[in-house]
């Protein structure tokens, strides 16, 4: 069961190709599901990673975690939620409940850390204060 109000959720179906040789969701797939959702989420704010040198948002992850509960399949419809947002100066934390629609099942709780990056300097930087806003206005909580 879900056990927080996602901030935001998306809905994706496991395709053959992303799959291992037991037949179920490979265990690196639902990294990349998470951060396809950041990205959707993020579209939803009209925030993009495009932008010039310098002025665009970068944002390499630092620390990712997952705790397997039950596997996902070929043609299985599922949710990825993204349940809570820590905002530290530099970083960004993610919880996501990724939720098997079809057996109506949690398939897995990941946590991704982020962190803001100055691609000229070649270091970590604060969270621009525009996108601090949007992100609290979601729901996000300062650390």
């Amino acid at each position: 069961m879900i056990s927080l109000e996602p901030i935001f959720s998306a809905k994706y179906r496991v395709y053959w190709s992303e799959t291992d040789a037991a037949i179920m969701m490979h265990f690196s797939n639902f990294f990349r599901v998470c951060e396809r959702t950041e990205e959707d989420f993020f579209a939803s704010l009209n925030i993009s990673q495009k932008g010039e040198v310098g002025k665009r948002l970068l944002m390499p992850r630092v620390h990712a975690e997952c705790d397997y509960k039950n596997p996902l399949r070929p043609g299985d419809l599922y949710s990825v939620n993204i349940t809570e947002i820590l905002l530290g100066k530099s970083s960004i934390r993610y919880t996501y409940e990724i939720y098997n629609e079809s057996s109506n099942q949690l398939s897995a709780i990941c946590k991704i850390v982020a962190v803001v990056y100055d691609e000229i300097n070649n270091k970590s930087m604060e969270i621009p204060q525009e996108l601090r806003k949007k992100l609290i206005e979601m729901g996000a909580k300062e650390q």
